[in-house]
Order: C-alpha cells, then structure tokens, then sequence
C-alpha cells in the first residue's frame, strides 16, 4: 500500500532526516478461551442454548492477551538497511506487518515518507497461473503504480530478473529462483522509498544476492532508499546491515552496530543452552520436569546458521535439548511440512543414553536435491525414556520455518520445473527394448 507525506509529518523536524520512525507501538492479540465442551447426551436445542449463554463481550474479557509487541520505539535514516533478529515469536514479522499496514497496531503509530514495498514472503501477491507479464502489471497496480508507469519500467524490471525467455510464462512453472529474481525486480523497481523484506535477501545464489545488494546501496546513494531486512540468517545480516535490533519477546532489546548486537544476540543464545538453571517454563510443551528442547537451527554444509538452504547442498537440523534429575534415553526426531502438509517424518534409530543436567544437540542430515523449491517448517520432538521405561515427550511446534531455492527453472532439456512438496534426483536409465515385434 503506498505511502505519502502528510502535513502532519511535515511538523516533525526528525522527518526530515529518518525515513521511518515507530513510536511506541504495540500489538495484542485476544485468544478466548475454549469453550467447555458440550454433553454429547444433551440435544441440539440444548447445545445452542449452551453455546449462546456466554454474551460475546463477557467472553472478549476472558480472553488472554498474547502481546506480540510491546512499546517498541526506533527510527530508520534514509538510505540505510536495517535489521531486525530475534527468535522465533520474538515479533518481527509482525512488526513489518504492521509497517505495511497489513495489520492495525493496538498502540503507538508509524511515521514514514513516500511508498512502503513489501516482500514479505516470496511471490507474495502473485497470481501462479498467470504469466511474469500480467503479474508485473498487476503487482504495480497493487503498489498504486498506474500502468504507463509500469510500462516505462518494464524493460528494467525483466533485465533485471533475467527472465526475458519467460516473460509470458505462467508462474507456476517458475523455480523460486526465477521467482525470487521477479519478486526483487518488480519491487526495487517500483521506486519504493522504503523495501520490507523478510528473509528473501538471503536467499539466492550469491551473484543474485551481490547484485541484490549493490542495487540497493546504488538506489540509497541516488534515492535514498531504506530497507528493513528480517533474518535469521546472521552472516547476512551482518554482510547487509548498517544497523539492527534485538527483538525479544516483543519487546526492544538491543539497538547498535550490527557485529556487535549479533555477537551478543549469539552469546544469549549458547548462555541459555548452557546455563545451569533451568528456565521457566510452565505451561510449555517443550520443557518438562526430565528436559527441555533449548533451540532448532537449521545449518549448512560447514556449521553455518541459515535461514535458507540451497536444493543443491546437504542442509543439517539441529536440535539442542538439556536433561535434568535423573539419566535416561533419549529419542529426537522431527516432521517436516509443507503448506500443512506432511512430508515425512525422521527419528534416530535408536534410543541414546544421556546423563543427568547435561546439554546435549542432535544433528540431522537432509540431503542434498530432496526437497523442492518451496517453503518448509519443522517440528521437534524429543523423548526421553527413563529406566523403568516411563515415557516424557518434548514438543516444539514450528520450530523452524525456511524456504528452499533453485538455480533455474529450466533443465537441460529445455523442459520448465515443476514444483512439490519434494522433489528428488532420482537415477533414471532408457534402454532398448530387445526383440520387439511390431504389428
């Protein structure tokens, strides 16, 4: 949605040198409670009533609050790329969200100059059956771009994307590659004053990602453009940022010089796998009275934590957990998803013993050109068996959330990709059929 300077913005003086600036805001989240359940003896008149006793403004009340912001201040001067790391559930998307104004927030407000541009998730706001042309058009429209804009800009926008071959290809035979490269182009093209990007920097060869990266620092020289890049990806992060901050459980944590906020972000982060007290975590499905899963990463081929993995190379998921009271056996194993679905589901063979208040990590190896061009989330589970056989089960639920990308759309033959939820490498083999009679 676009942006536009307001005489009110004008009043502010700090307007003038910031981009964007966030005062205060918060966003609260009302869960109700469940309902209880009804009797299955009792009958249908009985259940509506049941259902229509509590007054819908009683039951708001008794609701609980989940704040996934809470007094988060800062500004941004123009022409810089800011970063934003945490874990997950730490607020970040959401407060690109409602930078965006894809969500309203509960309190506070944002002040920014110029046209807001979202990429939020790759292709987001792109129609799959229709061809890279029609979306570019479409995409402007929804950036308030009128269509003769769009038109002067269109040349730049498929050189850009290198998708010249394609241009009237409908998107659903695209690689997320080739959909990344549009994703970047329409958006950096559009003449943003402000970029969100969640993840989607990160991902992509590295030529994608230097040309991604000089375009933006050409466009902050020229332009003055500012970009708010999210990332769990903190190698990125610090090859892309001028500045970041810290977001933790919502709220502002630390603000400064990327190298140093990661490195401390990175230390709490071994603090907790290491501490010998054990966390608060009532309530929590992931800790227990035996354990606790302390943190999922997902890792590259050399130790590396990304955010999102090549089709082409081994990527690892490792799971760091701790025990406490007493020695017993332990299981991890994790479900991988895709769009809700499951993909498949991976356990350790067998069960490992593991001693009392020790910090232990797992490390499974998904190989390389098994997974599709897609995004994916992970779920943990670790079990942990005691002597006499008693069963305590460990869970954390989207543990991990990451895209995987591709080269190119187009294989050898010339024949376009198709996507799935996986897509392996198999050995294939054509052979003459011998003594084949014909009709």
């Amino acid at each position: 949605m676009p942006w536009r300077v307001t005489e009110r913005a004008k009043l502010h003086p700090e307007m003038e040198l910031k981009s964007l600036v966030v005062e205060d805001l918060s966003k609260c989240y009302r869960i109700p409670k469940p309902r209880p359940a009804a009797d299955p003896e009792s009958s249908r008149l009985d259940r509506l009533r049941a259902f229509f006793s509590i007054p819908l403004a009683r039951e708001a009340r008794e609701a609980n609050e989940l704040w996934a912001l809470r007094g988060v201040s800062f500004s941004v001067d123009h022409g810089s790329v800011f970063g934003i790391i945490g874990s997950n559930g730490a607020g970040k998307s959401t407060l690109l969200k409602v930078i965006a104004k894809v969500i309203a927030p509960t309190a506070g407000r944002v002040r920014g100059r110029g046209r807001v541009v979202s990429l939020l998730e790759l292709g987001a706001g792109f129609d799959d059956e229709a061809t890279a042309r029609e979306n570019i058009f479409m995409n402007g429209a929804l950036n308030g771009i009128t269509r003769a804009d769009v038109q002067r800009r269109f040349d730049d926008i498929v050189d850009f994307a290198e998708l010249q071959d394609f241009i009237d290809t409908p998107l659903q035979y695209f690689s997320s590659g080739m959909y990344l490269r549009l994703a970047f182009s329409v958006a950096i093209n559009m003449e943003p004053s402000i970029l969100l990007a969640d993840e989607i920097l990160a991902v992509g060869d590295l030529t994608f990602q230097e040309r991604c990266l000089q375009k933006v620092r050409q466009l902050a020289r020229e332009t003055g453009l500012t970009v708010l890049f999210v990332s769990h990806d903190m190698e990125a992060v610090t090859r892309l940022c001028d500045r970041v901050i810290w977001l933790k459980n919502g709220a502002l944590h630390r603000d400064g010089n990327p190298e140093d906020v990661v490195t401390e972000y990175q230390n709490a982060t071994w603090d907790l796998l290491t501490s010998a007290d054990k966390p608060d975590a009532k309530g929590s499905s992931h800790a227990g009275r035996y354990g606790e899963i302390l943190d999922v990463k997902l890792l590259s081929a050399d130790g590396r934590e990304i955010g999102s993995p090549p089709r082409s190379e081994d990527v690892f998921v490792r799971i760091r957990f701790r025990t406490y009271r007493a020695k017993s056996r332990a299981r991890c194993s994790f479900d991988l998803f895709s769009k809700g679905v499951l993909v498949f589901r991976s356990s350790q063979p067998d069960l490992a013993p593991v001693g009392a208040d020790a910090a232990y990590e797992a490390i499974a190896r998904i190989p390389a050109n098994l997974l599709s061009e897609t995004t994916y989330t992970i779920s943990v589970n670790v079990t942990l068996v005691r002597g006499d056989g008693e069963e305590h089960a460990l869970t954390m639920n989207k543990a991990l959330a990451f895209m995987v990308y591709g080269e190119q759309g187009v294989d050898g033959s010339g024949t376009l990709h198709r996507k799935g939820v996986v897509d392996p490498t198999l050995d294939w083999s054509i052979e003459v059929e011998p003594d084949v009679l014909r009709a």
